[in-house]
């Protein structure tokens, strides 16, 4: 548990570092946080402690797995809001909880899953946002890259089918350069050396350092909200395909699935994808935004 302070400063720093250029996240004193902002918990709650529970021991424990940190690989993350998403000056009360583990097995072997939770309570103590991981943990059936990594399937498509009511339009990123990624890791507060120091990356099978999955999609948020307004996300959800490198330059697509009505409020529901110049698919998304 751990208060989280909105500062205004981080959260232009972090739209720059996602190429968001709406003046409501670069001015406004009370500006609301991007959609993937609560990112930056990791600068005041450490998330690998969700491992080190004793739920989470006896989790692995009974799956003949000794946890270990070093092993996890982001695979997916999910950001809820119950309303408007918080704004510069809130104080945020942050709770850490290990759901559960979850085996897969498939063509490259066994897979685990592993689930945890960060929720975040304003003033009055009122549930306002949280954050939804998944990570891969990589047994010895994986090669140490974590190339065969993938999240469930399943939440990431239409809601209803047939039910496309526009496309919106595309937006290009990048190229992604070392300086793209740094300013991003250090923005959010994720300063995994993996993502920068090309020797390290070697050293574990990689050609060079990579980027990092929330830079692409912290893209696509930005991407969300070249339409849709600061105070209106209410759902946003990301899963990691492939790998971005130096270089690369990123297409975002998305297409308005479905709507919906949830407490009186009408919603659009967007899938979204991240691809590169080479037709790769580096994220695909989805999300929520209030629309009236």
């Amino acid at each position: 548990m751990a208060l989280m302070p909105i500062e205004r400063g981080k959260i232009r720093e972090y739209a720059v570092a996602t190429e968001n250029g709406r003046p409501e996240y670069l001015d406004d004193p009370r500006a609301f946080v991007p959609p993937t902002f609560l990112a930056t918990v990791v600068f005041w709650e450490q998330l690998t402690e969700a491992v080190r529970s004793p739920r989470a021991e006896r989790a692995f424990t009974e799956l003949g797995i000794r946890p270990d940190v070093r092993r996890l690989l982001s695979a997916e993350q999910e950001y809820l809001f119950h309303g408007p998403p918080p704004r510069a000056g809130d104080q945020l009360l942050t709770s850490l909880r290990f759901d559960r583990v979850s085996e897969k097995s498939g063509r490259h072997g066994r897979m685990l899953f592993v689930y945890f939770t960060v929720e975040f309570h304003d003033g009055t103590g009122a549930l306002c946002a949280e954050c939804r991981y998944t990570s891969a943990y990589l047994t010895g059936d994986q090669d140490a890259t974590g190339r065969n990594a993938r999240a469930p399937s399943g939440g990431i498509g239409p809601t209803r089918s047939g039910a496309v009511r526009g496309v919106l339009p595309e937006r290009w990123f990048g190229p992604v350069t070392l300086t793209d990624i740094v300013r991003y890791q250090g923005a959010s507060g994720d300063l995994n050396p993996m993502h920068h120091d090309d020797e390290l990356a070697r050293s574990a099978g990689y050609p060079e350092a990579f980027s990092v999955g929330m830079l692409g999609a912290g893209y696509l948020a930005a991407y969300c909200t070249d339409r849709y307004a600061p105070d209106s996300v209410r759902r946003f959800r990301s899963r990691f395909r492939e790998l971005v490198w130096r270089g690369d330059r990123l297409l975002a697509t998305g297409r308005v699935a479905d709507e919906r009505t949830v407490d009186g409020e009408r919603r659009e529901v967007l899938e979204l994808r991240l691809t590169t110049d080479t037709g790769a698919v580096a994220v695909e998304g989805a999300a929520e935004f209030a629309s009236g």
